[in-house]
């Protein structure tokens, strides 16, 4: 077990969760005007808004999830 590349992972991941959901945020509102659906009260918001919202945003922290895997094991190569 590599605790150093599990705890980079981690942290690596948190980081990366946190950058994509503020691009997610920051984007929606620059495209929509109005903040992300993300917090407020769903009831009041359309069906359609919020299923875009969640594919959206699911890609976008996939992706940023995946490279930061990846950068974390290239930085650490083969001691994992």
């Amino acid at each position: 077990m590599n605790v150093p590349y599990k705890v980079a992972s981690a942290g690596a991941l948190a980081v990366s969760g946190i950058i994509a959901n503020q691009i997610v945020d920051k984007g929606w509102k620059a495209v929509t005007g109005h903040e992300s659906p993300q917090g407020q009260d769903e009831d009041n918001t359309a069906i359609a808004e919020l299923l875009v919202f969640a594919v959206v945003s699911g890609i976008l922290v996939s992706l940023a999830r995946r490279y930061a895997l990846r950068g974390t094991k290239k930085f650490f190569g083969n001691s994992i």
